[in-house]
């Protein structure tokens, strides 16, 4: 489901992309440091997008390191990592290991029971530490799951309830900011539930599987149009609670995400054909 919120790289410097590397490359490092190098096979682009935002509102000190990786051990890569890297790897295990439960109750896949089996180990520490992020984001997915198995096809309500998952992960203190976090969370939430069904569709038909737009199967100009305008009001709240943090560390490389990079991924996959484009 993840893998909606990235960069338009042709729109950043070298500079700019490198910094941006370096959050990504500092999250899959400390994944592998403190949860396994089985949780590096979980790294997204969207918890990403979490260190950047909360990085940039909370000025966190950083380390920065230059080293090799396993893509390419001869090539030296920035790799950042600070306190809201630690938080954002928690999320980011919390995320997958619920989300490999519900895979696990729901369609008793073999290589989704050996990964959840592998990731169990993995769990310990995040939930330790968040044990209040971590009922929240199981509560959500099995309210997911539930409207699912109802094949609700609400899009409001099932959107709105993974876009409450990704709320409660973006608020990372009970502070001033709580709510606008806790706004930008839901609204990237919901543009990627959104997406994900829409894009799916075709393969969740011919599967047999859930889908929240299966009465659009054979309406798709509709669907397009519908999915067109409730993206674009998520991405407008979005930007608009984005713009209210006045933020200013990294924000070349967030402006370029919100109004670039995520706005190319979703017009490129409502007109299939033009992902080259980008």
């Amino acid at each position: 489901m993840f893998g909606y919120v990235k960069i338009n790289k042709m729109d950043l410097t070298f500079r700019e992309y490198e910094h941006y590397r370096g959050y990504y490359c500092g999250l899959c490092k400390y994944l592998k440091n403190n949860h396994g190098e089985i949780s590096r096979l979980t790294l997204n682009y969207d918890i990403t997008f979490l260190i950047l935002v909360l990085t940039s509102l909370y000025r966190p000190k950083p380390i920065i390191i230059e080293e090799g990786c396993i893509t390419n051990p001869f090539k030296k890569k920035k790799k950042i990592i600070n306190e809201v890297t630690e938080y954002a790897a928690s999320m980011n295990v919390l995320l997958a290991y619920y989300k490999l439960e519900d895979n696990v109750n729901d369609e008793k896949r073999i290589k989704d029971i050996i990964a959840y089996n592998a990731y169990k180990s993995k769990l310990k520490f995040a939930h330790e530490k968040y044990p209040d992020k971590a009922e929240f984001i199981k509560s959500q997915l099995e309210e997911l799951n539930r409207l699912e198995n109802e094949k609700n096809i609400n899009i409001d309500m099932v959107s709105n309830t993974f876009g409450n998952l990704m709320g409660e992960i973006f608020v990372y203190k009970n502070d001033e900011y709580e709510q606008q976090l806790r706004n930008i969370g839901f609204n990237i939430g919901k543009y990627i539930y959104l997406l994900d069904a829409y894009e799916d569709l075709d393969k969740d038909y011919e599967k047999g599987r859930y889908n929240p737009f299966i009465e659009y199967i054979d309406k798709k100009e509709e669907l397009k149009t519908r999915v067109d305008k409730l993206i674009s009001i998520s991405l407008g709240l979005l930007a608009q609670n984005i713009d209210s943090l006045n933020l200013r560390v990294n924000r070349n490389i967030i402006d370029n995400i919100v109004y670039s990079g995520v706005y190319l991924r979703y017009k490129n996959i409502l007109d299939k054909g033009c992902e080259g484009n980008v």
